[in-house]
């Protein structure tokens, strides 16, 4: 014979194993045989909340309320809830719910201030209402009732970000680590810390990023900044480009000065040793300072972002645009000076206007997101 409490025993070990729709079949069902059981409500509007019913989540968390007003759970689950009810396509939370969401979670807090959940709960929403000081010391209270929850620690890192405690976040972030190795998203935010202060270079910051999408892959988040990240190592290449056609003009005497020999075309020795020096350009740059230390899974997103998206090939083609023109101004014989010199601008004119007009749309986003934080 079952009994009531097998459904929710059953419950349990389905949350556990990620079968939330399953879970919440059985939770129905429990409280069909006892609807006062205020923690079985609070575990229904989980399960409906992981579901995408946040409607439904938000009804079983009122339940559980009404069930007992004790149940510090069922009031955590209403203030998780509440920001996502009434949503549509890409709208953000309405403030006022916000603002519900706040009090539920303080209400969990007064129920029990015991509970590490609530204060991260409260942290979340003094956070998100601006409160930025007060978030950061609930934050700190989950991490003091609960020090091994590496989740904690990693809100606790958050907090002491937007309170301007750098110190206070690194540390953290190596906590959650040493407490989660495979949390990604310290391990992301850990390594963009380490490369905002200069102790990581690009490569290596592209290598932290692919290991933490490894244990994380389907952190949409960490997979947009690697992607932005390779796009700022193909824009590099721009460089080796000007670099080439900065040689190519000094070999081929495209601008000549007053004691420099004016005879074209320039030897041919001197012509070879340019190109020459154009290939180790790229050997030593592209090769050996940032593609060979790439990782595996940084070097896979890359080719995969050349195949995807044409923006990332666009650094690319100036690049190879700018240094083909070099080659031909050191290799074809040239005799006329203004070929010369016409060679030289038209590859590195449109590499610089890609550069200056990439620099100028990156500093306007940079305003727009400083203005709106």
């Amino acid at each position: 014979m079952s009994t009531g409490t097998e459904p929710k025993e059953r419950a349990r070990a389905l949350m556990e194993a990620g079968r939330h729709e399953q879970a919440a079949e059985h939770l129905a069902r429990h409280l069909a045989q006892d609807p006062a059981d205020a923690h079985a409500w609070a575990q229904l509007a989980h399960c409906r909340f992981r579901t995408g019913d946040w409607e439904g989540a938000l009804k079983a968390a009122d339940e559980g309320i009404a069930a007992d007003p004790r149940c510090d759970d069922a009031w955590r689950q209403r203030a998780l809830v509440l920001p996502y009810t009434g949503l549509k396509g890409g709208s953000t939370a309405d403030p006022a719910r916000v603002r519900l969401a706040l009090d539920a979670a303080r209400e969990a807090v007064r129920i029990d201030p015991r509970e590490p959940a609530n204060h991260s709960m409260l942290a979340r929403y003094l956070g998100l209402t601006g409160s930025d000081e007060e978030a950061y010391h609930a934050a700190l209270t989950a991490v003091a009732l609960d020090p091994g929850n590496p989740t904690a620690r990693f809100n606790l890192a958050h907090f002491a970000d937007v309170t301007g405690r750098p110190d206070v976040r690194e540390q953290t972030l190596r906590e959650t680590l040493r407490l989660d190795p495979d949390h990604a998203d310290a391990r992301a935010a850990l390594a963009e810390l380490q490369a905002d202060a200069g102790r990581m270079a690009l490569p290596e910051l592209a290598g932290e990023y692919g290991a933490a999408l490894g244990a994380r892959p389907d952190a949409g988040h960490i997979e947009n900044k690697l992607n932005l990240l390779v796009l700022r190592l193909l824009r590099r290449t721009r460089w080796f480009a000007l670099l080439c056609l900065t040689i190519a003009a000094l070999a081929a005497r495209a601008f000549p000065t007053r004691n420099d020999a004016t005879a074209l075309p320039a030897p041919l020795g001197t012509r070879l040793w340019a190109a020459t020096a154009m290939g180790l350009v790229w050997a030593v740059g592209a090769w050996y300072l940032a593609y060979r230390k790439l990782p595996h899974g940084a070097r896979t997103a890359l080719r995969s972002h050349l195949r995807r998206r044409w923006v990332a090939r666009l650094p690319l083609l100036h690049a190879a645009w700018g240094t083909a023109l070099a080659l031909v101004t050191v290799l074809a014989p040239l005799t006329d000076r203004a070929a010369v010199q016409t060679l030289v601008l038209t590859g590195a004119v449109p590499v610089v206007l890609a550069m200056w007009y990439g620099s100028a749309q990156r500093r306007v986003a940079r305003e727009q997101q400083e203005r709106t934080t």
